[in-house]
């Protein structure tokens, strides 16, 4: 009995005697590890969830800022790929120009709709333009841009207010230079530029644009997460300067000789009267800050050219040439006989024009004077050039050798001499020993002065 009693009495001692140190140690070790490693799983789970949060934001809100870009484009009727050209009323935007959008005229009242004689219609001046500033604030690589808007405000049921112009910030975090590669269709015509991280391509006539856009996020450290979005839209507004007049096309007007049956030939007074016409255009820069009767020099000229070329009848020989420090034609090979295409084709040129570069026409008029297809050339242009250089072969006053080589050589030709119309904007180049006046008077033609 005594013997059960002591052995019962010692199991319950070491029963109780609990864990050894050793044992704590190792579980407290176990327990360390195990804690250690749930929190850094957690920890980037969270940092996980939280760049990913980063990411579908910043992907948000590059979608709405295409979104936003291509219903304007579909609202405009013509893409700008530069501010030159944009008449000089028109502030220039701050930062480095992306894209340029015009609009139409805008109602100012919903009964303006309704009612075509009501004249409450406002003009919109001055393009949409989107720039690209830098975020000064940003600290990462390459460093970080903000896109803004600069034009014309929207009511709350989206449409435009032309009356009230505002600068809006569309997003952050554009990247410094595109992540991606967007291909542009450059065999059919298309244009390709970057502005930092967008990539834009616009069709041959303005009409069209494909937008790449690249953004960034800082994750950690050096760490980096970046996303590019596109979008495309078509200006769903008519450009009027892209219409052509198909109306002739349906009659031989230019049989009976009329070479302008519409009456509507001029060029601020100077007018076709010859069934070989070759327009000359200044598109140096100058062209784009000048003003002539309330309007552009560069606006005024392409819209007289644009209007000329509509009343010229069908089977007129035209040229169109385009110069600022070189001489560039509409149609390389000479000129052509109008008909609806090339009456669009010479129209969408104009149209397309914009201002940048010297004033150097000589090379260009030295060429169409020796064309058989030319017999006249209205030349316009605001700004001074030299009035001598290399022409026929020695140094002489281009005037001078132009009227030598119609009186010695075009006179002797079947299609005559060639008459030179100038046209001065804006600055008298005609009086005295004005280039245009004296290229004019000694070529059978006159200078007009336009202010």
């Amino acid at each position: 009995m005594f013997n059960f009693k002591t052995k019962f009495l010692n199991k319950i001692q070491k029963s109780s005697d609990g864990f050894t140190l050793a044992e704590l140690l190792v579980a407290s070790a176990i327990s360390a590890i195990v804690l250690s490693a749930a929190y850094a799983l957690t920890n980037i789970i969270l940092t996980s969830n939280k760049d990913d949060d980063k990411n579908i934001k910043l992907g948000s809100q590059i979608e709405n800022t295409l979104d936003f870009v291509v219903d304007e484009v579909k609202s405009s009727k013509k893409i700008l790929s530069s501010w030159s050209g944009v008449r000089s009323s028109c502030p220039t935007p701050s930062g480095e120009f992306v894209i340029g959008l015009e609009l139409p005229d805008q109602a100012l009242t919903n009964n303006s709709y309704k009612n075509k004689t009501n004249v409450n219609w406002k003009a919109v001046d001055c393009p949409v333009a989107y720039t690209l500033e830098r975020d000064n604030a940003y600290k990462g690589r390459g460093g970080s841009f903000k896109l803004y808007r600069h034009g014309p405000q929207l009511d709350e049921k989206g449409f435009y207010i032309p009356t009230k112009v505002s600068k809006t910030l569309m997003s952050d975090k554009i990247r410094y230079a595109p992540d991606d590669i967007m291909p542009c269709d450059s065999a059919n015509g298309w244009i390709q530029r970057q502005v930092r991280g967008i990539t834009i391509c616009t069709s041959p006539y303005e009409k069209a644009a494909e937008i790449g856009i690249s953004a960034e996020n800082i994750k950690q450290g050096s760490k980096y997460s970046t996303l590019t979005k596109t979008s495309g839209a078509f200006t769903r507004i008519q450009n009027e300067d892209l219409v052509g007049d198909i109306g002739s096309s349906f009659f031989s007007i230019n049989k009976k000789g009329q070479y302008c049956p519409s009456g509507n030939c001029c060029l601020f007074g100077a007018c076709s009267n010859t069934a070989e016409q070759t327009f000359f255009i200044d598109v140096s820069g100058s062209m784009g800050w000048c003003y002539v009767k309330g309007k552009n020099c560069m606006d005024a000229a392409k819209e007289e050219v644009i209007r000329s070329v509509r009343g010229l009848a069908d089977g007129v020989k035209l040229q169109v040439v385009a110069f600022n420090h070189y001489s560039r034609s509409l149609w390389p090979s000479g000129p052509k006989e109008l008909d609806p295409s090339t009456r669009q084709q010479a129209i969408q040129f104009v149209s397309s024009l914009r201002a940048g570069g010297g004033t150097n026409p000589w090379n260009g008029l030295w060429q169409s004077m020796q064309s058989q297809d030319v017999t006249q050339i209205i030349l316009i242009s605001d700004g001074y050039t030299s009035s001598y250089g290399n022409c026929n072969g020695r140094y002489q006053k281009y005037a001078d050798c132009f009227s030598n080589y119609n009186k010695n050589v075009r006179a002797n030709t079947a299609a005559g001499t060639v008459k030179i119309d100038s046209i001065s904007l804006g600055y008298d180049f005609c009086s005295g020993s004005g280039w245009m006046g004296d290229v004019a008077t000694k070529n059978n033609g006159k200078c007009s002065v336009i202010r």
